[in-house]
């Protein structure tokens, strides 16, 4: 796996990333804005999942996915740099391992809301009960991932093969 890695390490890619001063910090900043529209879209859903009664309206939440779907489009695109980047420095992490794993479940938790709840109330049926739990799930693999992501800095051992 080390070759694998040194490989990528030192393709023209990766060498900009790590060594241009301004490159790594600019797919950082566009990295920390995406998880912000993913992250923070995600947890006002779910705030407004387990405070809303079963027969509210979730018409008004809808703006919120277009809004998450780009957060998601520029932090995997600027994630994938960051880890061109370093690719010992992550894929070698549990914890980065733990941050996309919670992220990916509160990501696809928030997707299987959107195809099953918001059907139900344009049909003006109520919501099921499973909403409110599903909800308070989500909002704990939000805060999972963002904390797990918030210790990347601090966990590796290692940082480079070449």
């Amino acid at each position: 796996m080390t070759e694998i890695f040194a490989m990528i390490e030192q393709t023209p890619l990766s060498v900009w990333v790590r060594e241009d001063l301004s490159a790594f910090f600019y797919i950082l900043i566009v990295h920390a804005i995406g998880m912000a529209l993913l992250v923070g879209g995600g947890v006002v859903v779910c705030l407004a999942m387990l405070a809303m009664p079963a027969g509210a309206p979730l018409h008004k939440l809808r703006g919120f996915f277009p809004v998450m779907q780009l957060g998601l489009a520029l932090a995997v695109l600027s994630g994938l740099g960051l880890l061109v980047g370093y690719p010992a420095k992550a894929l070698t992490n549990p914890v980065f391992a733990l941050k996309f794993a919670f992220l990916v479940a509160a990501a696809l938790l928030m997707w299987r809301m959107q195809l099953r709840l918001f059907p139900l109330c344009e049909r003006g049926e109520e919501l099921p009960d499973w909403r409110r739990p599903a909800a308070a799930a989500g909002l704990l693999l939000w805060a999972c991932g963002v904390v797990a992501g918030k210790f990347l800095p601090y966990t590796h051992h290692i940082l480079m093969v070449s």
